[in-house]
């Protein structure tokens, strides 16, 4: 009895079994059929079709692809934007020590993985890239992986390459020195855009420019301002010049760079900036007092002027500089953009036959830090008025002290007419330290004034408005 139920069980599980195996053998035949129709399906599409897909996945989901299909890896279909951070390989959440070499060493092997099926030249000669950028501490001693990047970015017809090696290099001497050589003359024609940080530029012999450049960005990166001068005169279509924190003590271009319309400069403690570009329409200077000769700049529209005077100690008398300098270096501009601190006493203010020919706008933030009565200084900012007699409207934000409010009569400064001004809003509105007397001034000489607004309410942060 025993041996006849034992006997029953057994073939109920050896047809468990062949129904199980029946079914599983169906799925992988499926799985099979799936897969190679995937493969045609991704042959029969063309190339543009192929890019269109993968240039709605980001670059982490175009790299997982890659990982789990063969076909489409064989393709060499490239993402029209290759960025490669730390994010796209270990994820937002890493823990570990990104300026280790095992750290560095993985990234190189995964981005060397992702570029590998289109080394070839026969897949190269169908590979566009939009963007190509690299954003990981490497230095001078990873150089051979990163110049054979740089010619895939090239060869790839890469319209921006961006090459960002925060916290690789230690020393000077370790900082990657870029080839420039790869993107002068033919070999970079395709490249609009250049984004550099951490690294070294150094021309080589016969350097050619970039030939379509428009757009040059350089963050703490070392160049001879030699060099400098003639990589900018080489890129005869470059429009937009971004410095931020490049050690340099100055900015000279003797010959006209005609196409540049966007320049900023900012913390690079220049002592000059000399250019001549005729149709510059913006300026941004983040610094301290520095020579600026623009003269040529008549089409400048937007000018914005941060003085750090909180950054460096030896950078005073901003005032000063405003109403003496500025309007030599900026006679043309539109509409200005003026951030200052107000720290010590103000002494008596020079003046200038200059003057803000076109100057319709300005925005005027003023940190005050002090706490002591000083009315003196307000005759800085009638003095700036003066000195645009265009003027239609005015932004004053002021961030001041608000300890110790004196009780006192408040009259109205003297001064001239101002024919044009329409519209004026101060906020950080108190009753001492001249402001009083500066609103009483403007209510008494701007003829044409159609809306004032004055604000207690403090609206800076930090010297900029919120």
């Amino acid at each position: 009895m025993l041996t006849s139920i034992h006997l029953i069980k057994s073939t109920l599980i050896d047809k468990q079994r062949s129904q199980e195996g029946s079914i599983q053998n169906k799925m992988d035949a499926s799985k099979r059929m799936v897969r190679s129709n995937v493969s045609v399906q991704l042959h029969l599409l063309p190339t543009d079709g192929l890019r269109d897909i993968l240039s709605r996945l980001s670059l982490k989901q175009a790299v997982r692809m890659n990982i789990l299909s063969r076909e489409w890896r064989l393709l060499g279909i490239c993402h029209p934007d290759l960025v490669f951070t730390e994010d796209t390989f270990f994820g937002s959440s890493i823990t570990m020590d990104t300026n280790t070499e095992p750290v560095a060493a993985e990234f190189i092997t995964r981005v060397n993985n992702v570029l590998r099926p289109m080394w070839s030249t026969s897949t190269m000669t169908t590979t566009t890239v939009d963007n190509f950028v690299v954003k990981f501490g490497l230095n001078r001693h990873h150089m051979h992986h990163i110049d054979r990047w740089i010619d895939f970015a090239t060869a790839s017809m890469a319209k921006h390459i961006g090459l960002d090696l925060s916290g690789g290099a230690v020393r000077e001497e370790d900082e990657y020195i870029v080839p420039l050589r790869k993107l002068s003359g033919p070999n970079g024609f395709c490249v609009k855009s250049l984004d550099m940080a951490s690294v070294c530029l150094k021309l080589p012999p016969g350097f050619r420019g970039i030939t379509n450049l428009k757009k040059l960005k350089l963050h703490t990166v070392s160049i001879d301002a030699d060099d400098l001068q003639h990589l900018l005169v080489t890129c005869a279509f470059l429009e937009s010049l971004s410095l931020d924190s490049c050690p340099m003590s100055s900015l000279i271009v003797c010959e006209d760079l005609s196409q540049l319309q966007h320049l900023s400069v900012r913390e690079c403690a220049l002592r000059i900036i000399q250019l001549q570009a005729p149709n510059l329409t913006t300026f941004e200077f983040d610094d301290c007092r520095t020579q600026i000769m623009l003269g040529k700049s008549s089409k400048l529209v937007d000018a914005t002027v941060v003085f750090k005077h909180m950054s460096y100690n030896w950078c005073t008398d901003e005032l000063d500089y405003i109403l003496t300098k500025l309007p030599t270096a900026l006679p043309y501009v539109h509409k200005l953009f003026l951030n200052l601190v107000v720290q010590y006493e103000m002494q008596t203010f020079s003046k200038t036959h200059a003057t803000f020919i076109n100057l319709r706008h300005l925005n005027l933030n003023i940190d005050i830090i002090f706490s002591q009565e000083d009315t003196e200084w307000v005759m800085g900012l009638v003095n700036i008025l003066e000195l645009a007699p265009l003027l239609e409207e005015l932004e004053l934000h002021i961030a001041c002290n608000r300890f110790g409010l004196l009780d006192r009569t408040v009259t109205a400064v003297p001064g001239p007419m101002h024919r044009h001004l329409k519209s004026v809003h101060i906020t950080g509105f108190c009753e001492f330290m001249g402001i009083a007397e500066l609103a009483l001034y403007i209510l008494g000489n701007a003829i044409v004034l159609e809306r004032m607004i004055v604000d207690p309410v403090f609206w800076m942060e930090y010297g900029i408005p919120i």
